[in-house]
């Protein structure tokens, strides 16, 4: 009984290295807006009106944006290679299952 064998394959799993990708990406992305916020307020003669402008004009493309990015996205037609793997995955699946019976 290894629990330490089963702890690690847990931990290996895809699942957790998605959830570690999320994690990563969104701490980069952090960085990045804390980063450019700090260089703004050291342009701008240590004041923080630049920053706040960057901040509404991020907010605003998002609300204005956002809806009309999200609609279109929505109309496409998605996951073709889902779809075309699910139609032919299945009789290749059957006409194993009878040569192996």
């Amino acid at each position: 009984m290894c629990v330490l064998g089963a702890t690690l394959t847990c931990r290996l799993g895809p699942r957790f290295l998605v959830y570690v990708s999320c994690a990563l990406s969104i701490w980069g992305d952090r960085m990045w807006h804390f980063a450019l916020s700090v260089f703004l307020i050291e342009l701008y003669g240590r004041n923080l009106l630049l920053t706040a402008v960057f901040g509404l004009v991020v907010a605003g493309s998002v609300l204005m944006f956002g809806v009309l990015i999200g609609d279109w996205i929505d109309r496409k037609p998605r996951n073709k290679g889902n779809s075309f793997s699910n139609s032919h995955s299945v009789p290749v699946q059957n006409r194993c299952r009878t040569k192996n019976s």
